[in-house]
């Protein structure tokens, strides 16, 4: 296999997390310099989020690196892992209350992406049904 083709993917790849990245920092230094109460984390999503909906970008520019991104996912909590082995009595003392945290955030992250995931599907269907009658 020649060597243009064994790079290919791991270009496309670098290239969108690059994009991603991209967005990313924009998104952190709108954050920082004009809406410091809005997470640049939460810009960034929104920021995707309307550049697919306004076709500015299209979600095969992306898909490749947030995949890599998504299953490289596991070195991201590694710094958390090495915290808890150095912090033994931290764990002991608090553990209950660090589990009940985490146990409550990771609830709420779960519901409100299943609201965004239902708001935004009967989006789909209401536009999908107005675009069918349009066309009829």
């Amino acid at each position: 296999m020649p060597l243009a083709e064994r790079l290919r993917k791991p270009l496309l790849v670098a290239s969108q997390v690059t994009l991603l990245a991209l967005i990313w920092l924009s998104a952190d230094f709108v954050s920082r310099h004009y809406l410091p109460q809005i997470p640049s984390s939460l810009l960034g999503m929104a920021s995707v989020l309307v550049l697919l909906a306004l076709r500015v970008i299209r979600r095969d520019w992306l898909a490749h690196g947030a995949g890599w991104l998504i299953s490289e996912m596991l070195l991201f909590f590694v710094p958390a892992v090495i915290a808890i082995i150095q912090y033994p009595d931290l764990i002991r003392n608090n553990g209950l209350a660090i589990m009940v945290v985490i146990l409550g955030s990771t609830v709420c992250v779960m519901a409100s992406t299943a609201l965004a995931v239902d708001a935004t599907w009967r989006l789909q269907e209401r536009l999908a049904r107005c675009r069918k009658g349009e066309s009829s």
